[in-house]
């Protein structure tokens, strides 16, 4: 036993706390969606996510855009990726770049 597994052994003896034992993530061994790390739904499949750090008044004021559109044109929910997209083809169309299709 080295050094530093005896020094291990002593401080786990004389601390007079049980050992903690790490479990094994749990995993859908019928379902490989359930156990793979990167699997993503299917409404995400094409999309990337991109964010950034912003003050809280950002948040409050995309959620009042929200509340005031409260539909859309088919009118089902207005969701904040959408508010989001129609304000970056805004930013994209004042700068002269290319829009993209938001569904």
């Amino acid at each position: 036993m080295s050094k530093m597994q005896g020094l291990q052994q002593a401080l786990k003896n004389t601390s007079g706390k049980a050992s903690v034992q790490r479990a094994e993530p749990l995993t859908d061994c019928n379902n490989p969606a359930v156990s793979s790390a990167k699997a993503r739904p299917p409404s995400r499949e094409g999309k990337e996510f991109t964010g950034a750090w912003l003050k809280a008044d950002f948040a409050t004021s995309l959620r009042l855009v929200q509340i005031r559109k409260r539909k859309n044109e088919k009118g089902g929910k207005i969701y904040l990726d959408d508010i989001l997209a129609e304000a970056l083809n805004d930013l994209f169309r004042k700068y002269d770049v290319p829009t993209v299709h938001h569904e």
